[in-house]
């Protein structure tokens, strides 16, 4: 536990807990500043392809995460949900080539890539592949029932993942599991119309239940006690429970992104002040934002927990590792291997070759293309 002098989180960033963030907006020139040396690191970053030329989507990206008070983001990637992502793992490297002390990426696996089911295309050879370009670790949105749907409603304690698992546990990396998502999800008098849009709603047969995913990421983190595991977004658990799991598993990780709500720094801020104290060097700062909307609302994100971070008033030690020192001490900087990543453009290149996309898909295979054709002009 932490007994280091109290300082609070917004004073790291320069502000003070009534400041307003949410007016900042792509290109408004204001930046919030820091009074010192501390960095504050998103870890949880969702990669949304905005479709503009990459240079200016890149230098978008970096600015708005600039004005949000970010010295760094980590891009947790979405490779599951559909063909609409293949290119998703391309982006990320693009944005953590062009900034490497800025930008981190946790690699999302392949399944929808034309012959991905070929014995090239195995988890275990896709994350060395990965890892040799620069991951700094991977997400499985798996974990969520309709990306785990149509990625072919893998079981996660498959053993077609044990080479995959068993690797990161090597070679130190982590794991961010996506653990379910909301109770809310499963009850259909509860779904609003947002998550029906979003096909999140999950109370029927082609879906996993939540208890059964739950199981499946308890068992993963029992089975593989040196593997490192992130939940994300809280675990979308009361707060009780994310420190029953902490105490039970030491190897677990949790980011501090609300699961839908800011309970654990609301009607729930006591027991999470008790975790933010006994279990400092386990939690990692994040938002959940999407890169579609760098200073809008992830600014109004970042400053809504900040504040309650800043209510906690937790010591100072415990405010430097949930800010950046543990989220350091999982990923430690490393290049991007050009070489490596333009090898992996290449494949990913020559299984769109000759591919018949329906024209739903011919835009996204388009894109691709723009992607790999920057990744080839790389220095």
């Amino acid at each position: 536990m932490v007994t280091m002098k109290r300082r609070t989180f917004l004073s790291v960033l320069g502000m003070t807990p009534m400041m307003d963030m949410s007016g900042l907006t792509k290109g408004s020139g204001q930046q919030v500043s820091r009074t010192n040396s501390v960095k504050v690191i998103d870890s949880h970053v969702h990669v949304v392809d905005s479709g503009k030329a990459l240079p200016q989507m890149m230098e978008e990206l970096h600015e708005g995460y600039r004005l949000c008070g970010f010295d760094a983001i980590c891009f947790a990637v979405n490779t599951c949900e559909g063909f609409h992502a293949i290119h998703r793992n391309l982006l990320a490297f693009v944005y953590k080539s062009l900034y490497p002390e800025h930008g981190y990426v946790f690699a999302g696996l392949d399944y929808h890539l034309p012959g991905s089911n070929r014995p090239e295309w195995d988890f275990l050879l896709q994350a060395e592949r990965l890892i040799d370009i620069g991951a700094d670790g991977f997400k499985m949105y798996e974990g969520k029932p309709n990306a785990r749907k149509i990625s072919g409603n893998i079981p996660l304690t498959s053993q077609r993942y044990e080479g995959f698992y068993d690797l990161l546990e090597r070679r130190n990396i982590p794991l961010a599991l996506h653990l379910a998502d909301p109770p809310d999800f499963w009850e259909k008098d509860k779904a609003k119309s947002g998550q029906v849009a979003n096909n999140w709603f999950f109370g029927d047969a082609a879906h996993s239940s939540r208890q059964e995913i739950y199981d499946e990421c308890i068992a993963i983190i029992a089975n593989h006690p040196r593997l490192r595991i992130i939940f994300p977004q809280f675990g979308y658990l009361k707060s009780n429970q994310v420190e029953e799991l902490l105490r039970r598993f030491p190897n677990l990780y949790i980011d501090i992104a609300p699961g839908g709500t800011f309970d654990h720094l609301g009607e729930e801020s006591a027991v999470f002040g008790r975790i933010a104290e006994e279990f400092s060097d386990r939690l990692l700062f994040a938002c959940s934002g999407v890169a579609s909307d760098l200073a809008g609302a992830n600014a109004g994100k970042a400053r809504r927990l900040l504040d309650g971070l800043h209510r906690l008033a937790l010591p100072e030690g415990a405010e430097t590792a949930i800010l950046n020192g543990n989220f350091l001490s999982l990923c430690p900087q490393k290049p991007v291997n050009k070489a490596a990543l333009k090898h992996y453009a290449g494949i990913v290149e020559k299984s769109l070759e000759g591919f018949p996309a329906k024209v739903a898909d011919q835009a996204t295979v388009q894109r691709t293309m723009e992607v790999i054709s920057f990744i080839k002009k790389l220095t």
